[in-house]
């Protein structure tokens, strides 16, 4: 503390010497403007006479004013106000002290020492800001460190000292708004950077001080509170080894998004985040044909079903980005339908925003909103999701996921829409649930289609990391309560992707379809769940098994060790994006499909079980339902 005051007081001192030079050069250089270089004897001595009391007078003033109250690496536009209106003020008191000691000097002497004294103090002010905003990174690192403490002083109590690993483009872009903007509370005491050339080199000040390796060792030398990681291009495998070594250290971690999901489109403080999972499981940025995606929704009326659940608000979000003419937000939760809303509307430009509560069930509703807004292009998002749940209610999966299905795709063919795209599962591939079972009979709905005017098309997916109820979140909530992390067995694994990335390539296959299509996404190597958890607990500053006990539940009802993207009697065939392929099988006829639907339907509304699946049976020859023999007891008797 008594370090810190000592260094202030210094600083302040230095500032006033440096002011004190200046002011006392412009009223030299006033005289030798006015009278020449061979400056008369008497005017000679009455500059030694006015000289002190000038100074002295204007370095008063300029305190008063409180000039020195700030740090001149953060000098601004208010602060060159300030010293003018002090320089303003001098030059007049000057006039009047001189006055009351009986000195005369020429008006023009007085005017013209305004105008230099302004010109010198406020260069020196602007210097430091302009040092560290434009200079060559080459020639800070040959200026000393004392100097550039000096020029920029660290105040280290109540900021939060930041080690930023990458020295590139996106960590320049932070440092610079760091030192813009000293309320944020950020104070970069380094970069790590494992490219040898930039070693030792400086970036707006800030030194780069080593490599990966050196994290450690640099956290504690330095007292380091938080580590940013600023490669917005790197990939999950890049980013894995960095979060190896950096959680070790203890110390907070956040890292920048990909340069595709940042909110401003350059780097930026406000795109700083926690590090997630899905940082560390990602694949390489999608590429968008976005020629093709625009083409097909800019200008358009785009509805969207589901538009409060996980993957609709995404699409809500990637859509609006194309400019559609109108977005209609279709769900059946007012609250997550509120949520979206509001959260679009500060961004929707020229773009219509319509909240729409209703549920796709209700066939009625859906028509009179499409005859009300004739939309253009809908995806459809609205969907019973979770495997165990729709085992214990297989009415509620049809009624939703089959009847609702039909319902979409009937209302927009009536409607004259455009483009329909549903959202599939691969849990719909030899399925050994009812949810799968069900979305494998609205996929059969949408090979029906093919012949009609609406191009009707399905996307197949698997699991999306992070979305409303998937293993993620529910990982985290039982790290929180301190385990144990339930798995329901060693050897599951499961397809997975991001919100983003399954959403733009949804898009894209709207862009592409023909009508009738079955698209399967591009969903890299299964993981295991199990690894996954670990992962999970990991990024938790925690050790599985030690810090976190982990238990293995057993597979439940409807669950399968390892989820398929193509059916045994299904054929993959390329299309012009490399990330998505269109899938070939068998179909019903569209006569034998709309009478056992039927027959599901009054199943499901005599919520009749075990009636619904033999009939689900005969829609999906290859359903075989995987019932714990607890389950099924319990099912026969609630159906009896």
């Amino acid at each position: 503390m008594v370090r810190r005051r000592f260094q202030n007081a210094w600083l302040v001192v230095a500032k006033l010497l440096i002011d004190g030079l200046l002011v006392a050069t412009a009223l030299v250089i006033s005289y030798l403007f006015r009278f020449g270089l061979d400056l008369p004897g008497e005017h000679a001595t009455l500059l030694a006479r006015v000289l002190p009391p000038a100074v002295l007078l204007k370095l008063v003033l300029f305190w008063a004013f409180g000039n020195y109250a700030t740090l001149w690496r953060y000098s601004s536009v208010n602060d060159l106000l300030r010293l003018t209106r002090s320089v303003v003020a001098s030059s007049l008191a000057l006039v009047a002290l001189l006055y009351f000691l009986t000195l005369r000097i020429p008006a023009s002497i007085v005017l013209l020492d305004g105008l230099l004294t302004m010109a010198f103090c406020g260069t020196v002010r602007l210097m430091p800001r302009l040092a560290r905003e434009r200079a060559n990174p080459t020639l800070l690192a040959a200026l000393p460190d004392a100097f550039l403490d000096v020029m920029t002083p660290r105040r280290r109590g109540a900021e939060r000292h930041i080690l930023i690993v990458g020295a590139g483009d996106a960590g320049e872009s932070l440092v610079r708004e760091m030192r813009r903007n000293d309320r944020i509370g950020y104070l970069p005491v380094g970069f790590v950077d494992d490219d040898p050339n930039k070693k030792g080199m400086r970036i707006h000040g800030v030194k780069v001080r080593g490599n990966r390796e050196d994290i450690p060792r640099l956290v504690a030398q330095y007292d380091v509170d938080e580590i940013l990681i600023a490669i917005p291009s790197a990939t999950a495998d890049q980013i894995r080894p960095i979060v190896d070594i950096c959680r070790w250290t203890g110390v907070k971690l956040k890292m920048l998004p990909d340069l595709a999901s940042l909110v401003h489109g350059s780097p930026r403080l406000a795109d700083v985040r926690e590090l997630r999972i899905e940082d560390l499981l990602g694949r390489p940025r999608i590429e968008l044909n976005t020629d093709e995606v625009s083409a097909y929704l800019q200008g358009r009326r785009v509805l969207i079903t589901g538009a409060g659940g996980s993957i609709g608000a995404e699409l809500c979000r990637q859509v609006l980005r194309y400019a559609p003419s109108e977005l209609l937000l279709f769900g059946r939760g007012e609250n997550s339908i509120f949520a979206i809303f509001h959260e679009l509307a500060p961004r929707r430009g020229a773009t219509s925003l319509v909240e729409i509560i209703g549920d796709v069930i209700n066939k009625r509703k859906l028509a009179g909103v499409f005859e009300r807004f004739r939309p253009e292009i809908v995806f459809h998002a609205g969907a019973d999701k979770h495997v165990p749940l729709m085992e214990l209610n297989p009415d509620e999966a049809v009624l939703n996921n089959i009847l609702g299905t039909r319902n979409v795709i009937d209302v927009s063919e009536e409607s004259g829409v455009e483009r329909l795209v549903c959202i599939s599962t691969d849990k719909a591939v030899n399925p050994t649930s009812i949810m799968g079972c069900c979305k494998r009979v609205a996929e059969l709905y949408v090979q029906a289609a093919a012949s009609n005017n609406t191009r009707v098309t399905a996307v197949r997916f698997g699991n999306v990391l992070g979305s409303r109820g998937s293993v993620i979140p529910l990982f985290q909530q039982q790290i929180e309560r301190g385990g144990p992390v339930t798995v329901t067995h060693r050897e599951v694994r499961r397809y997975f992707m991001t919100i983003p990335e399954a959403v733009a390539l949804v898009i894209q296959a709207g862009a592409i379809a023909q009508g009738g299509d079955i698209f399967v996404l591009d969903m890299g190597e299964p993981i295991k769940i199990d690894e996954l958890a670990r992962r999970v607990i990991r990024l938790h500053g925690l050790e599985p098994d030690k810090d976190i006990p982990m238990m293995y539940v057993g597979l439940r009802p409807g669950e399968k060790l390892d989820e398929e993207l193509i059916g045994t009697d299904e054929t993959r065939e390329r299309t012009n994006h490399a990330k998505i392929f269109r899938v070939r099988g068998r179909a019903v006829r569209a006569a034998d499909l709309e009478e056992l639907v039927g027959q599901l339907v009054r199943e499901a509304v005599e919520m009749n079980e075990l009636a619904i699946r033999r009939t689900l049976k005969l829609l999906v020859p290859e359903y075989e339902p995987y019932l714990p023999p607890d389950v099924q007891s319990w099912v026969a008797k609630r159906s009896t």
